[in-house]
């Protein structure tokens, strides 16, 4: 229970009459004249203003938000009251996940009648997260008296991460222009093709596509046409151990990798492939086994949109040896990781040959930025200067360490966390081909 706004400054009008009317020697009859009248219509506006057994509250349908976009949460709101009502609601989000604007949550309910309310949040991280229920402030008629209540209305919520730039992939891997503009490309060897159809030679072919049994049937040159095997398993391995709990742009290395993670599976699907996922730190953590279609990518989004990163270090080979256990088909495996010590590369290094037997591995890193922006700064103070030398040289290591594991035959892409996706997507692609 609480006055309102309307009430303190009738107040302080009574005090300006109170003192106007003390010149003239009435002032203790005006004040209590006024305090008697401000005490009758607040008592009024109290008896009158609704309780909290006049209002059901329901939330609207739908659980589900996007990572750092707008989401609009609404309610139904509906009285018994027989006079219309001013409302205010309050939402119980965890605020310091949630960016809010609530200027649509105070409208008037008409008598006996049913309004809407909603407002927009901002979840700035991912994961399931607890609304317990809703305040709320009911006006009396006269403006006088505010009556405040709870009602309890709990629902996980679950932020999944932001998919907004899904169809521009969609569309950009269905042209293929994904290929000319985005980073370098591993040379893979191993991806398969299949027969599509014969057709006449011309100038420019490949002699090697000739198929000289039609040619003898036709009577001229004709050529064999491929196109890329279908329902190809593609295993999209996302490593959540220490070294992804890093930041990078003021996220986690591992919020990048799920998200690159469900955008490439769903380029797989449009391409007619397959696709798995495994999460594994100091453990295998969940698996989802190859699939395809609608059901398929949202337990995708389901199995990922939860996953916490871990401090503890990564076991590559029980990963590794846990998806050749499930998957014993052939096909192409993209690593999401990243390391920091010449240790933690030899780990990886020594765990790809095991997949290799099998597969054909593709590991994805995620540059440091800030190291880079150190390595290329120009120093102006001793510290600077031992900084930028100390970044130079971890930079120099790691590029070191990649290309002692491509001569290994294990393809190494390293890209900024802004373009993590793209990189995927355009490896994937480039396999295809």
């Amino acid at each position: 229970m609480s006055i309102t706004l309307k009430f303190a400054k009738l107040e302080f009008i009574a005090i300006g009459v109170v003192l106007l009317a003390s010149v003239f020697g009435f002032g203790m009859i005006v004040f209590a004249a006024c305090n008697l009248a401000l005490a009758a219509l607040f008592i009024a506006d109290w008896i009158g203003a609704p309780k909290a057994g006049s209002f059901a509250v329901t939330r609207e349908p739908g659980d589900k938000l996007c990572c750092r976009a707008e989401n609009v949460i609404g309610f139904s709101v509906s009285s018994t009251h027989g006079k219309a009502v001013k409302l205010f609601l309050k939402d119980t989000p965890p605020d310091f996940r949630f960016s809010l604007d609530e200027s649509d949550m105070a409208k008037v309910i008409p008598p006996s009648g049913r309004q809407g309310f909603s407002y927009i949040a901002i979840p700035m991280k991912r994961g399931s997260f607890l609304f317990e229920g809703v305040f709320c402030i009911a006006e009396g008629s006269l403006g006088l008296f505010r009556r405040r209540f709870f009602k309890k209305l709990p629902r996980d919520f679950k932020v999944y991460p932001d998919m907004r730039n899904l169809s521009k992939y969609r569309l950009m891997a269905r042209n293929k222009r994904l290929l000319a503009p985005g980073p370098n490309r591993a040379k893979l060897r191993g991806a398969g093709v299949e027969f599509e159809s014969l057709r006449e030679y011309v100038d420019g072919d490949d002699t090697r596509k000739l198929n000289w049994m039609a040619s003898a049937r036709q009577g001229k040159l004709m050529v064999n046409q491929y196109e890329s095997e279908k329902n190809q398993p593609v295993f999209i391995l996302v490593d959540a151990g220490r070294s992804m709990s890093s930041a990078a742009k003021g996220r986690e290395k591992l919020d990048y990798s799920i998200e690159a993670a469900l955008i490439l599976a769903d380029i797989v699907n449009q391409q007619g492939d397959v696709c798995g996922i495994l999460v594994f730190d100091s453990a295998v953590k969940t698996i989802v086994m190859p699939g395809k279609g609608a059901s398929h990518r949202t337990m995708c989004m389901d199995v990922l949109y939860n996953i916490e990163g871990v401090k503890s270090a990564s076991d590559y080979e029980g990963a590794f040896l846990e998806l050749m256990r499930r998957q014993k088909r052939s096909g192409l495996v993209f690593v999401f990781t990243d390391f920091e010590t010449p240790e933690e590369a030899k780990d990886i290094s020594a765990a790809l040959s095991l997949l290799k037997k099998r597969h054909i591995p593709l590991l994805m890193l995620m540059e440091s930025e800030g190291l880079r922006e150190l390595a290329d700064m120009k120093a102006k103070t001793e510290k600077e200067a031992f900084e930028k030398a100390a970044a130079a040289r971890y930079l120099y290591e790691k590029e070191s360490l990649c290309r002692s594991l491509g001569t290994r035959g294990c393809a190494c892409i390293r890209s900024e966390a802004g373009a993590f996706a793209l990189a995927a997507v355009n490896n994937y692609l480039a396999a295809k081909r």
